[in-house]
């Protein structure tokens, strides 16, 4: 069976009207994940599915437009659904400790996530298998450690997902014949600071570097959206498209 990944929510730092922020619903061999759960994600995972049918969420970093509805996910499991097995919960090493500090003025629980969610933290130096899934990680360029993903399939279909990064030719190694690559282009068809995030040209430069079947652009605000798959165009020969909130990108 392909992987499925339905764009939940792909807008950058902060939502627009009616879309959200980061956040993937892959489905592969019957299994659900969740790729990170930013801002306004969780109304979206709603309309979606019923939230406790997700087994897995792995977050690439704890910026808040990648975790922030992790709390009103958390408040839907403790106080509504209250399922016999929660969604785990994978961090990279030390969000855990990020995340307590952020709900700490308003709830001092220490066991805020960790009582509802089954938390534990990935190491980035090792395969995490979820389901029929493997993802292997791959440090990025940002001012806090952030790990981008590549999920194969035991049929040996593959996602690779930048998450959040600057300019890395080890990106393009990584991602390295991706029949998707799901790349962040925040700076759309213009520039910015390189040690934060990429541009659509850029992303364009590391599909056509890795070999990448196919480029959909993700974390750019949605009306520069056009412009940044146009420009992306102009270095990646393959298929472009805008990961566009309520679309899913078919492998």
């Amino acid at each position: 069976m392909s992987i499925s990944v339905e764009v939940l929510g792909s807008e950058a730092a902060w939502p627009s009207a009616s879309r959200a922020c980061t956040g993937f619903l892959i489905e592969a061999d019957g299994g659900r994940l969740l790729i990170d759960c930013g801002t306004g994600i969780f109304e979206r995972l709603r309309a979606a599915i019923p939230p406790e049918e997700v087994g897995d969420i792995v977050v690439s970093h704890p910026h808040f437009d990648h975790i922030a509805d992790l709390i009103p996910f958390r408040y839907y499991l403790a106080f509504e659904a209250r399922p016999e097995h929660p969604p785990k919960l994978h961090l990279p090493p030390g969000a855990s400790e990020k995340l307590r500090k952020v709900v700490e003025p308003i709830d001092p629980t220490p066991g805020f996530f960790t009582d509802v969610f089954d938390a534990s933290a990935y190491d980035p130096e090792r395969e995490l298998r979820i389901g029929s899934l493997s993802i292997t990680f791959h440090k990025t360029r940002h001012p806090v450690d952030t790990f981008a993903m590549r999920l194969t399939s035991e049929g040996g279909e593959t996602v690779v997902y930048s998450a959040d990064t600057g300019w890395l030719d080890s990106l393009a190694a990584f991602a390295e014949g991706a029949d998707l690559f799901i790349c962040e282009a925040t700076w759309a068809d213009g520039e910015g600071n390189p040690d934060i995030h990429l541009s659509a040209p850029e992303a364009g430069r590391l599909a056509s570097m890795a070999g990448a079947k196919k480029l959909a652009l993700t974390h750019v605000a949605e009306p520069l959206a056009k412009a940044a798959a146009d420009a992306a165009r102009k270095e990646f020969e393959g298929p472009v498209e805008h990961a566009a909130a309520g679309s899913t990108l078919e492998l």
